[in-house]
């Protein structure tokens, strides 16, 4: 079967399907039309994954084949969602949302259609598939391994590391990790290891990754398993193709033969998350790529500072916007770096009304979580703000209920939405439920689905609706005061889903409801610092950079970080290159380019304002000057 052609009198109908949308330069309507195996290498803001949606759209009204269908990969829900968003706005569109197309990230695909039907088949037992529980876990289970932990606390840089990311590689489930180091195989903390590995997958808990290596176990046992899925699926399409690890661009090339076409999105700067040996594997994109390099996010004022900061490919270019707000650069002292964000959230207060800090959200982002440099100040998120969390497990390394209905700084303060908040007390629910062993729910792993799921069975889920609500719309249900008569509350909505033998005090007495003998992170579903300012106030929300691919803000503050592993400050470097607007050097080392997409993908997700944070000790003052006469603000924050 040969894919439909689409031509360009075609693209007329985009005109009544995205109204609001310009589908017609040169660069955009060469991507709609190619229909051969491609790469398109998109400038962040451009709307690559509305171009998709919109390609998908055209060819739904063209595809006829009722068995074999389109393939559309992700690496992101949000990604995802936007996809079957625009899709599901027509009834033409609605039908690539089913049968016999697919929709969904590589993770959930290789899991439905590889991973999970090999796991059942063979007997296993699969729990739940999270990097971070995954990691919690394993570093619980360490105490237990005495050479192991003894040989990680010897080597703190590298041992936690590697627990954490222990993982299985290829068809033959070899014990590998993603990042830190371990002594080889055949030594004593190697074969401790590979037991602590194989006890958490007895538990049927895994990583992301071991579903890639369990999906090449079952090529191997069925190799006429390419065959069939390139049968079924002509066409596929993947989009963020640079966040595709070289064990996923792996396994697809050998799940889709020749006679697939693939098309790949993505864009080659903003590829942050492969690392390793294997990342110079990565063929994204492939020669003579289509390039949409005009973006649709942010104007030319933060569009000269991305490009300073761009490895590859055509500059990003963006429209001049006579009244942008200027980016702006705050030096801090060393002793005045936690003043940082309260005075980034003070500037978007007085730069922005009520209604248009409704339109995006606000973000401070880091590169680092961590670091053991021994530089001043501004290494990583703690420097600026010491509140960070990321943490959601229980002293034992369990998911911790307790602290998934922790309330978050923002609630009652300013107005929030609820849609984190309603996924973590879903997602806490669920874990009550699998943890009482309710059979209705031991083969489900994705909170979103579960009141669904629930009613598929037959169950009457109005009181979990009601829970739900309940949990999500009032606060201090965590405080020591409520804690017991909130897991009595929750006893009382699940009990017709419980085992009929489970007596309340048994079900309070669950681990999952072990509370933490450190205080419960208050920030913990969206780590927002709440800055006010004469009578107003705004949540700052904070994370990793890393966090935030994808996302577009408001206003973004770049917090300067020591990086890993160009042993350098990324803004220190990175600022004569912003200041004089001169590009990457073609002689830059490896960890140079690494620190530089960072900024690059930072850089990028503002619509408005792009601020920078960074200590005035690393801001030669020749380099701050440059950047006042482009139009900077320069910020000089006092010490403490």
């Amino acid at each position: 079967m040969s894919v439909p052609l689409l031509v360009e009198h075609d693209l007329e109908k985009l005109i009544i399907d995205f109204p609001s949308l310009d589908f017609s330069d040169a660069e955009r309507k060469a991507v709609l039309l190619e229909m051969g195996s491609r790469d398109v290498q998109a400038a962040p803001g451009s709307g690559k994954t509305t171009l998709l949606a919109a390609k998908l759209q055209l060819l739904a009204d063209k595809w006829t084949h009722r068995h074999r269908g389109i393939c559309v990969l992700s690496h992101t829900n949000v990604a995802r969602d936007e996809i079957s968003r625009r899709l599901s706005a027509s009834s033409t569109g609605a039908r690539l949302l089913g049968y016999p197309h697919y929709v969904g990230t590589i993770h959930a695909f290789v899991n439905q259609f590889l991973a999970l039907p090999l796991l059942r088949s063979d007997g296993e037992a699969v729990d739940v598939v999270d990097n971070e529980i995954f990691a919690a876990q394993a570093l619980s289970l360490l105490r237990t391994k005495w050479t192991l932990n003894a040989w990680v606390r010897n080597n703190p840089q590298r041992g936690p590391a590697a627990i954490a990311s222990l993982r299985y590689q290829g068809a033959d489930l070899t014990l590998g990790y993603e990042d830190g180091g371990l002594p080889g195989p055949g030594t004593a903390s190697w074969t401790e290891a590979q037991q602590l590995k194989d006890r958490l997958r007895a538990k049927g808990v895994f990583r992301f990754d071991d579903m890639f290596a369990f999906a090449k176990r079952l090529l191997v046992r069925f190799p006429d398993l390419p065959k069939r899925l390139s049968h079924r699926f002509p066409l596929v399409l993947i989009d963020e193709m640079q966040d595709t690890s070289w064990a996923q661009e792996d396994l697809l090339a050998r799940l889709f033969d020749d006679t697939v076409v693939m098309q790949r999105y993505g864009d080659r700067n903003q590829r942050i998350l492969s690392s390793g040996t294997d990342a110079a594997r990565l063929t994204f994109p492939r020669p003579q790529p289509l390039n949409v390099t005009s973006t649709k996010r942010f104007p030319e004022s933060i569009a000269a500072v991305v490009r300073a900061v761009q490895e590859h490919g055509e500059a990003v270019s963006a429209p001049v916007v006579a009244d942008a707000r200027a980016p702006v650069l705050f030096l801090y002292p060393t002793s005045g770096v936690t003043t940082v964000i309260e005075a980034f959230g003070k500037h978007v207060l007085t730069s922005f009304s009520d209604a248009e800090l409704g339109t995006g959200t606000v973000k401070a982002i880091c590169a680092r979580k961590r670091s053991d440099s021994a530089s001043a100040a501004g290494r990583y998120i703690g420097d600026y703000w010491p509140e960070y969390v990321a943490m959601t497990t229980s002293p034992s390394g369990s998911e911790s209920i307790h602290r998934l209905l922790a309330d978050p700084d923002a609630m009652g303060v300013v107005a929030m939405g609820l849609e984190q908040r309603v996924r973590d007390i879903k997602r806490a629910i669920l874990i009550a439920l699998r943890a009482a062993a309710a059979p209705s729910v031991q083969e489900l792993r994705d909170a979103t689905h579960l009141l669904r799921r629930l009613e598929l069975a037959g169950s009457n889920v109005d009181p979990i609706r009601v829970l739900c609500h309940q949990l999500a719309t009032s606060t201090g249900h965590t405080s020591a005061a409520r804690w017991r008569s909130t897991i009595d509350t929750m006893y009382e909505a699940l009990s017709a889903l419980l085992p009929t033998a489970l007596t309340r005090d048994a079900f309070a007495a669950l681990s999952v409801f072990e509370v933490a003998t450190e205080p419960a992170p208050t920030s913990r579903v969206n780590n927002a610092h709440v800055v006010l300012h004469q009578g107003r106030s705004i949540p700052v929300h904070v994370g990793t950079i890393a966090s935030v691919k994808g996302e577009t803000h408001l206003a973004t503050l770049v917090l300067e970080a020591h990086a890993h592993p160009a042993r350098s400050h990324d803004l220190q470097a990175a600022l004569v290159g912003i200041a004089s607007g001169t590009p990457l050097s073609v002689k830059a080392n490896d960890s140079t380019r690494s620190l530089y997409r960072n900024l690059y993908v930072a850089a990028s997700r503002p619509s408005h304002l792009l601020c920078l944070a960074m200590n005035s000790e690393r801001a030669p003052e020749q380099h701050v000057q440059a950047l006042r006469d482009k139009g900077w603000l320069v910020v000089k924050l006092s010490p403490l």
